[in-house]
């Protein structure tokens, strides 16, 4: 599916909007029996021969050099035919944005050019074991003019398929990141993802024995003060993305039932559920709150943009609020409209073969990923924190 996103008289942006749908329409066919198989291949197919891979990538180097708004309405449309599809979105963008920061030009047009032709990132960082997934055990060794690479990572999300994978280890004890090709000798994907959900992010366990990588291809320094300015905000919004989308998919899947039922329950006093006051209220309730969900995403986006492109670290509390309400909100829609949406339509949804459960089993595995209770904590703080005067003269309790 090669797309002509930038061809006929549609704006670059409307065009690449169209284009995302015509992406997400075909998965979004797919997804019941990529479910019932859980073999993700065509869905896979379908997002890596679209142009959504190269949005990030810079014009100079074949891509759109699309806008970070733009990235997370991308992931927010195919979120809503297949959240686990639309994650593999999450750490190819994040790390698309920090190819800048590889040593060696030519390493940066190695990557590039690989995306441009439809290859995915993917990212090996989480483990266990330790205290948290951060608390890494994986080693990259500086041998000569490249690096050894020691470790097992777990929910390497979109490890499968991936043309490159991104491993977070220890150089001399500090955290560094190497770019990978998923073909490397010593790397072993395993696919061996059994969560309940989000199945189509593809996030199996990789082992790595002795791997080697040009040193080119190495972020010796991985931490806040060497990434890009709010990158880390950048890959989280991406998850509110991700969370928006399931809500809108859930929603639209239960109102296309409802809207064209012929079956009511029998004590409904009206002939069909599309007059059912009261599933139009249930409906209109849900369709309002996640409008402002997604409404505070575009916002956020633009922020977001606003902040990298000046490098205005003076507005990263600004939004970090945005970030923590975002994502709290979105949370809290997904699991929402993917419960509320069984019960418009009755028990005969719930016959496994329809795998009407997705949504549901999505976005309360993709949930789990940042606790919301975090969330609305850390933006009451940062509301606080906002508009504190000097420590020396607060009101204190």
């Amino acid at each position: 599916m090669k797309s002509t996103v930038l061809e006929g008289p549609e704006t670059p942006q409307a065009a690449l909007r169209t284009h995302a749908g015509q992406v997400s329409a075909v998965i979004g066919a797919l997804a019941v029996e990529a479910e019932t198989t859980l073999d993700y291949s065509q869905s896979r197919a379908a997002l890596e021969q679209s142009d959504l891979l190269k949005l990030r990538v810079p014009e100079a180097f074949g891509g759109f050099g699309g806008s970070q708004a733009e990235v997370l309405e991308m992931v927010r449309i195919i979120g809503r035919a297949d959240g686990g599809i639309a994650q593999l979105l999450q750490p190819h963008y994040s790390f698309t944005d920090s190819i800048p920061y590889l040593p060696d030009p030519e390493a940066r047009k190695v990557v590039y050019a690989d995306l441009v032709a439809g290859k995915r990132i993917a990212n090996a960082a989480s483990e266990r074991g330790g205290k948290h997934s951060a608390d890494f055990n994986t080693v990259l060794e500086r041998v000569g003019d490249s690096y050894r690479i020691r470790g097992r990572k777990y929910y390497a999300t979109g490890s499968l398929g991936a043309g490159w994978v991104t491993v977070i280890g220890l150089a001399d004890g500090i955290p560094a990141t190497a770019y990978v090709r998923a073909d490397a000798p010593g790397m072993t994907i395993v696919d061996d993802w059994n969560g309940m959900g989000q199945a189509g992010s593809c996030s199996g366990t990789i082992d790595l024995e002795d791997v080697m990588v040009d040193a080119g291809f190495v972020l010796p320094v991985w931490d806040e003060s060497h990434r890009p300015v709010a990158w880390h905000e950048s890959t989280r919004f991406i998850h509110a993305a991700i969370d928006v989308g399931i809500a809108e998919g859930a929603l639209h899947w239960g109102a296309d039932l409802a809207a064209n039922s012929t079956r009511v329950p029998f004590e409904l006093h009206y002939p069909s559920l599309y007059e059912d006051p009261t599933l139009q209220y249930q409906l209109g309730r849900l369709s309002a709150q996640i409008r402002a969900a997604a409404a505070l995403l575009e916002q956020s986006g633009h922020l977001l943009d606003a902040v990298q492109s000046s490098a205005d670290t003076a507005r990263l509390g600004e939004l970090r609020a945005a970030l923590y309400a975002t994502k709290a909100l979105a949370a809290d829609v997904a699991l929402e409209a993917s419960s509320n949406a069984f019960s418009w339509i009755g028990a005969r949804v719930a016959d496994r073969k329809l795998h009407s459960d997705r949504f549901w089993r999505n976005a309360r595995t993709h949930t789990l990923h940042d606790p919301v209770r975090l969330r609305y904590e850390e933006l009451g703080h940062a509301e606080l924190t906002l508009r504190r005067t000097d420590p020396a003269t607060s009101p204190r309790r």
